[in-house]
């Protein structure tokens, strides 16, 4: 018969004791953490895959920040266009009103009023998000609009254009900007194609009338010569209605098409986007787009001026005439209405970009569920299970703790 002595058992109940102790704290921060899976060496497979979803969850909340971001960005942006239809649907009111001779008596009084219809506007065109001026383009840092020195005139930042895009999916970027040269600025552009069969060498000569901020005419002289294969080089030359030369492009821009496509590839090397015509002594400043032209068998090119005006020159027109007993013309009329009709397809335009963000953002919300539920199958705890394991454990340890009071030597006793 084997004896069993003092020293074994008490070897036993100490075995005993440091199990269950170990146990009921594995079971512990098994529940605390909601993961049975503490170290790789636990389950290496169940590890790798836990490790590559918690990544992939990490990228989902990433873009959902992103989102986020973004749509409180496009909402101050929706804000801003609703305030400025709401307060250029008055000015259309007003210029109304003031075709009836009945209340042609003071025209100072509605001056005043489109005055402070360009103030509203004013402030709708520099308005901010987060700190960041909504219109502002890629320079969200300075004002995109603001009067001149003599306040005659309102002055655009060159800078407020340029696309503002935030990832929201994985290898998915969408812009989040309405910049101040699409909503505002005075635009020409160039629309139809180039001839892909024409010789090198061959030079075409278009005339289109622009206009300063008083609304004094001028001819915008551009040529196109075909360079190479699929290349062509812009010039230009700014002529006042007297045929003086204004000003002569610094250099020329060269055009690049896809030979394949036929869609525009680069301007200068870099890629397309309009630019900047400005002449601060005469207050001339517009923007050019060729992003339109394409090449093809045949030449259609044309091009067309998205307003004589910007908004708040053709404001600032009005009322300078109302003070000087002049009533609005009709080409003043007309460009207010084509702001507003602007206005509105910027608004469809802007919403049309925040379904696209609530899609992407209902689904990644669905995938980072699935993934969370695929981890709780893998490495999940059974929180109702472990507490009811913790306690049989807790209670198998005040047992042994008790027993072992009993029959160990007192020293033994004072050690655990």
């Amino acid at each position: 018969m084997t004896r069993v002595t003092d020293a074994s058992m008490s070897a036993h109940y100490l075995n005993s004791i440091h199990k269950l102790k170990s146990s009921v704290s594995k079971l512990q921060r098994q529940i605390a953490s909601g993961n049975i899976i503490e170290k790789p060496s636990d389950s290496p497979s169940k590890s790798v895959t836990l490790i590559r979803n918690n990544d992939i969850i990490n990228q989902i909340n990433s873009n959902l920040n992103n989102i986020k971001t973004g749509l409180s960005f496009l909402n101050q942006t929706v804000f801003s266009l609703e305030v400025a239809q709401s307060e250029i649907l008055n000015v259309i009111s007003k210029l109304t009103d003031m075709q009836d001779p009945l209340k042609q008596k003071n025209l100072d009084n509605y001056a005043d009023q489109i005055d402070q219809s360009l103030k509203i506007l004013m402030d709708v065109a520099n308005s901010k998000s987060d700190g960041k001026y909504v219109f502002g383009g890629t320079d969200i840092t300075d004002a995109p609009f603001k009067f001149s020195t003599d306040n005659q005139t309102i002055l655009q930042n060159v800078n407020s254009k340029g696309k503002i895009n935030v990832k929201v999916s994985s290898g998915v970027k969408e812009k989040i900007n309405l910049t101040g040269v699409e909503v505002f600025g005075t635009i020409l552009y160039g629309n139809g194609t180039f001839d892909k069969n024409s010789s090198v060498g061959t030079i075409q000569n278009f005339t289109q009338q622009v206009y300063d901020s008083f609304e004094n005419q001028y001819n915008f002289q551009m040529q196109f010569e075909k360079v190479a294969q699929n290349k062509y080089q812009f010039t230009y030359n700014l002529l006042d209605s007297n045929n003086n030369l204004i000003q002569s492009s610094a250099q020329p821009q060269v055009l690049e098409f896809d030979p394949n496509s036929g869609y525009l590839l680069s301007i200068n090397g870099q890629e397309p986007t309009e630019f900047n015509v400005s002449v601060p002594n005469n207050r001339i400043n517009f923007f050019v787009d060729f992003q339109r032209l394409s090449e093809s068998n045949a030449n259609t090119l044309n091009f067309e001026l998205n307003q004589q005006n910007d908004i708040f020159n053709t404001l600032k027109n009005i009322s300078r005439n109302l003070r000087n007993g002049i009533l609005p013309t009709d080409q003043q009329r007309a460009e207010v209405d084509k702001f507003n009709l602007r206005v509105l397809d910027k608004l469809a335009e802007i919403g049309n970009i925040i379904n696209q963000f609530n899609s992407f953002e209902n689904m990644l919300n669905q995938q980072s569920l699935e993934l969370q539920a695929i981890n709780q199958e893998v490495g999940g705890v059974d929180v109702v299970k472990s507490i009811i394991d913790l306690q049989n454990k807790d209670y198998l340890l005040q047992i042994t703790q008790k027993i072992a009071a009993s029959i160990l030597p007192k020293s033994l006793l004072d050690y655990l």
